[in-house]
């Protein structure tokens, strides 16, 4: 039975080193997915009144503009794991913080996801040159303007934004990072929908992704494996 117990502590600690591990690739790798894309991006806005920028980004640099919003959506994919890895972080200290801030993160994804999609279905309505270019602007001008899918996307993004503050709040509580810094989060990612005409600024939220997330990732991969909350020590 002795033997039995041991195995199974060493196997759930050699797991908690491959989560260890994985999650802080997570953290890496994502933001700096989305800073590539910030750097790729044409300008462009996403507003009511921006419908000729998004259509012409699409119309006129649409190898760019494929790119950099295809990058968008990998580092939404790689930022979703990145969180969780953050939340397990948190949870041993502030389990509060850590489920509340892992449900709202991840149904706010929901709309990062929604958000793509409008970019893919505008990169081929720029694309495809043998479209209407008239009707094509208008269908976007249209499609911006259409409060029945801006206002639930919207609203389900501010549930992303609000999971993101409370992960950050988690975060600092535990010791794992300073809140200004940790709040750099919420603010690269708020800034990576608001700036998309404003090349510095959209970089600069990249940025901020990768010294939040980014640092975490970096202290995990460099963290010995006894030190991590929540998880056991090796057996000796």
């Amino acid at each position: 039975m002795a033997t039995t117990t041991g195995q199974a502590e060493h196997a759930g600690t050699d797991y908690s080193r491959t989560e260890r591990v994985g999650f802080a690739i997570y953290m890496i790798v994502g933001p700096l997915i989305v800073l590539a894309a910030t750097i790729i991006h044409p300008p462009h806005g996403i507003r009511v009144t921006s419908g000729s920028e998004y259509y012409g980004a699409a119309h006129d640099h649409t190898t760019r503009f494929y790119i950099a919003h295809t990058l968008f959506f990998l580092g939404g994919v790689f930022l979703l794991p990145a969180v969780i890895g953050l939340t397990r972080l948190v949870r041993r200290t502030h389990p509060k913080a850590a489920f509340w801030g892992l449900v709202l993160s991840a149904m706010g994804f929901v709309s990062w996801g929604a958000f793509d999609g409008m970019d893919f279905m505008t990169y081929v309505a720029g694309s495809e040159k043998n479209l209407n270019t008239t009707m094509m602007q208008g269908y976007i001008d249209d499609a911006l303007a259409n409060t029945a899918v801006t206002i639930p996307t919207g609203i389900i993004f501010l549930l992303l934004v609000t999971g993101l503050v409370v992960t950050c709040v988690g975060l600092h509580r535990a010791g794992i990072l300073h809140l200004g810094l940790a709040l750099l989060l919420p603010i690269g990612v708020l800034g990576v929908l608001s700036f998309l005409n404003y090349p510095p600024l959209l970089i600069a939220s990249g940025l901020c992704l990768c010294a939040s997330v980014g640092t975490v990732g970096v202290r995990q991969l460099r963290t010995p494996d006894a030190a991590i909350p929540g998880q056991p020590a090796p057996a000796s």
